[in-house]
């Protein structure tokens, strides 16, 4: 009988949360570095940024898994992945892992199992395996927990040196006790699971960063720390992420009020944490209420105009980014960015980031709000019916794929341009803010006439082919001649 079972990580363990955050330094490093290297040319579409330019993406294929096949063979564990997977793979004979992550080669397995790298994979179907248990005898060694320990205290040593430390490696030793524990599959559900009947499948539901928050509130944790996605913004402006942080400091005193929150995020050159206050239990109502009165609004709005909610959202982000500046940034740029007909300009590049940032803490209070009503789903108190509108209203929220822009991807018009305009100068009057006055110059208008021109030669072939085209719409028609 085969299983296969999909995990996530719930929440990163305190040991590796300095490797966590030294790498999200390393990657804010590359996108200064890039910026640097285009300091007065056009932002080339950042691909060679791999994966830092998809901080969204354990989230979205989270999503995905969600609404696929897959749906029951995929979980969020409450820790780490690694726990979990080596502890189904040690009770599951011949068992393989799929992962990126190197430290599952460290853990106590059967004698038959393999653990398979994706970096190593050419193709679905050309992987190489690597068997724990092999390699450990190849080293002389009862496992491979030694060896990552002398690369660890002596990473600039070669191979045969590590390999002579990893074998005369006192096993007793303190530091090294305490460095084996992280590789010993041990995985307890945490009490507040059990205690709530509904919350596991809300669990489920949750980004790996939310998770990450709630797990820590929900334990009670008297330090708790909020590690957000890094952007791919422009590092010579102020950080994306002071965009919406009244959103974030609703969402977050939900479940931890009167405390203080340490959220990690860019500030100046370097990730850094920030205190965010929390509203007390008694002072919560107030923006509680702001906010659904403001949220409800809006969804009305959209109604009125008929307006898709993988607009509505993107909008709804726009009015609390033009609330943060002191400058709005030209109409024309919010309808190449909603868009994402990316123009290689920085300022398309920080407004891209600044609108992710708002959409995510709007998943923030979205996903936190459900956790509270779960924990209090039998209460019968104004927070409660509030917190219940707000649900209901931002049920609608879309999903990552749906509604987070990436410069590069291709464009996705998603309503006439007339109309977008329309509605985004609505949201600039909405908020108080003027619309900008649009400087063109004749240059300018003249490269746009040939644009426009070009745009409606192009459109006039496309209708003139379809008039050729039979009314069965099938173009494979052509080929058939019954005369």
């Amino acid at each position: 009988m085969v299983r296969s079972t999909i995990l996530f990580d719930g929440a990163l363990p305190h040991a590796k949360r300095a490797e966590r955050l030294a790498r999200t330094e390393q990657n804010n490093r590359r996108i200064q570095q890039l910026r640097a290297s285009y300091a007065t040319d056009a932002c080339p579409i950042p691909t060679f940024l791999g994966t830092t330019s998809y901080a969204f993406l354990a989230p979205s294929l989270r999503e995905a898994l969600a609404a696929s096949p897959f749906a029951s063979r995929t979980r969020l564990v409450p820790g780490e992945a690694d726990d979990s997977c080596a502890l189904l793979a040690k009770n599951i004979p011949r068992s393989i892992i799929f992962t990126s992550d190197t430290d599952l080669l460290l853990f106590d397995y059967q004698s038959e199992t393999l653990i398979v790298l994706f970096q190593d994979a050419e193709s679905p179907s050309n992987f190489k395996a690597h068997s724990p248990s092999v390699i450990a005898k190849k080293f002389q060694l009862q496992s491979l927990v030694p060896f990552a320990y002398a690369i660890q205290q002596r990473n600039l040593d070669g191979h045969a040196q590590l390999l002579l430390a990893a074998q005369g490696i006192d096993v007793d030793s303190a530091p090294y006790v305490e460095f084996r524990g992280r590789y010993i599959a041990a995985v307890v559900d945490p009490v507040y699971l059990a205690r709530h009947s509904s919350l596991p499948p809300e669990m489920q539901v949750l980004d790996v960063r939310i998770s990450e928050f709630v797990h820590q509130a929900l334990l009670g944790d008297l330090e708790v720390s909020v590690y957000l996605p890094l952007l791919v913004e422009d590092p010579n402006q102020a950080s994306a992420w002071n965009v919406a942080q009244e959103v974030r400091t609703v969402a977050h005193s939900i479940l931890t009020p009167s405390s203080t929150i340490h959220e990690y995020r860019r500030k100046a050159q370097h990730v850094s944490p920030q205190d965010i206050n929390c509203y007390t239990a008694q002072n919560l109502q107030v923006p509680i209420k702001e906010t659904v009165e403001r949220v409800t609004a809006s969804v009305r709005w959209a109604e009125s105009r008929a307006i898709d909610t993988q607009l509505l959202w993107p909008l709804f982000a726009l009015s609390l980014v033009l609330g943060e500046l002191n400058t709005p940034p030209a109409v024309p740029l919010v309808m190449r960015v909603l868009n994402g007909d990316f123009d290689n300009s920085w300022t398309f590049v920080q407004l891209t980031a600044r609108l992710h940032a708002a959409i995510y803490s709007l998943r923030i209070l979205k996903q936190t709000v459900a956790i509270w009503l779960a924990i209090n789903e039998n209460q019968n108190s104004a927070l409660y019916e509030s917190l219940s509108r707000l649900q209901k209203q931002m049920s609608s929220l879309p999903s990552i794929a749906d509604s987070f822009m990436v410069p590069g991807q291709a464009k996705r018009v998603r309503v006439e341009p007339d109309v977008l305009r329309e509605l985004v100068e609505e949201i600039y009057t909405s908020v108080g803010v003027e619309v900008p006055v649009e400087q063109v110059s004749n240059k300018k208008k003249k490269r746009q006439a040939r644009e426009a021109d070009r745009k409606k030669r192009k459109m006039d072939q496309r209708q003139q082919g379809a008039a050729k085209t039979p009314k069965s719409g099938n173009g494979f028609a052509l080929l058939h001649n019954d005369s």
